[in-house]
């Protein structure tokens, strides 16, 4: 994946990091994103994880599109079992998924 040269030292550590969680803290405009959608094209592309074993949650439709359109990008192919999504459709999903199991119907 040549992606990872466009690259500044700190965005590339933080996008090749495999072993154990991970920590973004940076200001407005550095970078944040990039190194988010990087990190996932990184991780599906490499084969380290399969697009269905990786969630990206972010707070708008509109940033969790941009991510998308982002990580298909770099993957140069659409990943339809790509889970990138908002906090409150990522929720909504989980809890129709398991309603029945906490007592709910699907369409609560």
């Amino acid at each position: 994946m040549r992606f990872v040269d466009e690259l500044n030292p700190e965005q590339r550590e933080a996008v090749l990091h495999r072993d154990g969680p991970l920590l973004i803290l940076a200001g407005a405009g550095s970078g944040k994103t990039r190194v988010i959608c990087y990190r996932l094209a990184y991780l599906i592309g490499n084969g380290h994880a399969d697009a269905s074993q990786v969630l990206a949650v972010t707070f708008t439709n509109k940033a969790a599109e941009e991510m998308r359109g982002r990580v298909e990008k770099l993957l140069g192919s659409q990943r339809s079992n790509l889970w990138i999504s908002t906090f409150h459709s990522f929720c909504a999903r989980l809890l129709r998924r398991e309603a029945p199991q906490i007592g709910l119907t699907r369409d609560f």
